[in-house]
């Protein structure tokens, strides 16, 4: 499986410079800084590429599927739906690559990636009611040719995306958000569920308060060795930052600005594609 660290070129929505200027400066500089090669994709409807982005699988393999979340279904909402098949960029993937049509709804959001596992939560069921779950499990196993873990999906966030509550970073080892600052009771299904397969790590902050958008931090961006991880402007940047660089050791964590894209529901991972060329 192309995980994080094997990736080496990132992309971004050709939105990303006018819709969240200071954001995609800071990321310019830092990746040029690290001759991380990036290009922007043309023809974007809006700057979350993640989700709707093709899933690569290994160096020549890549998973297309439907995205047409439920959250976009209003007349408004509708047109910020991008239509992959119209982003010029990718053409050389459908003409080099394997590519795997993969017939259900799905946020690229919702999957995170690990060395031979794939977690998701249980919203793709929901986006995908005209199969049984059976039917949903066995054509995601079979798409990405490994096991796939369900985690519960609290429906007080919307969109159900797994990158908004783990990050993989090797060896067995998932980080977690401080979800148990928000729902115990999620915190424990998620940490009971992947602790069947992984060492699970929190993310914790030493605060009076917890602050609505710390969530954020375990949303970053991690391309090869270079670990860019979301800033808030509070207290807990700097702790996660820590504990960030603690787990990835071998890394080069640096801290970006990130509120103009938090402050739309989204961060760092979010915003980016990033694949092994």
């Amino acid at each position: 499986m192309i995980t994080d660290k094997f990736t080496d070129t990132v992309f971004f929505s050709d939105m990303l410079p006018t819709r969240c200027p200071k954001l995609y400066q800071s990321i310019d500089h830092n990746l040029k800084e690290h001759h991380i090669g990036y290009k922007l994709l043309a023809n974007t409807r809006d700057i979350w590429c993640r989700d709707y982005m093709p899933i690569q699988t290994d160096e020549r393999r890549f998973i297309f599927y439907k995205y047409n979340p439920d959250y976009l279904q209003t007349n408004f909402y509708k047109r910020s739906i991008t239509d992959v098949s119209k982003i010029g960029n990718i053409e050389c993937l459908k003409r080099d690559a394997e590519i795997v049509d993969l017939d259900l709804v799905i946020d690229g959001g919702n999957v995170v990636k690990c060395d031979d596992i794939i977690v998701m939560t249980e919203k793709v069921f929901f986006e995908n009611k005209d199969k049984s779950r059976d039917e949903v499990q066995r054509m995601l196993e079979d798409a990405f040719r490994c096991d796939v873990i369900i985690l519960p999906w609290d429906r007080k966030e919307i969109f159900g995306h797994s990158d908004g509550i783990i990050h993989y970073v090797g060896n067995d080892r998932m980080l977690i958000t401080n979800y148990e600052d928000f729902s115990p009771y999620y915190f424990r299904r998620f940490r009971k569920t992947l602790g069947e397969h992984f060492e699970v790590i929190p993310l914790k902050y030493e605060m009076r308060r917890n602050h609505k958008r710390s969530w954020a931090y375990i949303n970053f961006l991690q391309v090869g060795q270079l670990v860019l991880v979301p800033q808030l402007g509070i207290p807990e940047d700097e702790q996660a930052i820590e504990q960030i660089s603690r787990v990835l050791p071998e890394c080069e964590v640096v801290g970006i600005p990130s509120l103009e894209a938090v402050r739309k529901g989204g961060a760092l991972n979010c915003i980016s594609w990033s694949i092994k060329k």
